[in-house]
């Protein structure tokens, strides 16, 4: 009998202001290995697919979630988005 895995949630279903909420492209990182998941504008459902600088693939939403699944078990890592730098020399007056 398979064990039930928790399913983590593929980041095109979350909502903007859910916890890990990121907006596209979806960057899966291992190493210097990376593999971008974004959606197809002019075919409602179905994304991209590319791994480093190789061809894009079209797939549809059922293989996109298979494939982030898998890549997850296969030890790639979601690529947290980059935060943007503010410059602490700015205070307003409220604050001095």
């Amino acid at each position: 009998m398979p064990l039930k895995k928790k399913q983590v949630p593929v980041p095109w279903d979350l909502k903007q202001g859910d916890d890990n909420y990121q907006k596209e492209p979806w960057i899966l990182k291992k190493g210097k290995e990376f593999i971008t998941i974004e959606t197809d504008n002019n075919n409602r459902g179905n994304f991209y697919l590319q791994k480093d600088d190789e061809k894009r693939l079209s797939i549809s939403a059922l293989q996109a979630k298979l494939t982030y699944h898998q890549l997850l078990e296969f030890g790639y890592k979601l690529q947290k988005p980059k935060r943007k730098k503010t410059k602490i020399t700015e205070i307003s007056d409220e604050f001095i």
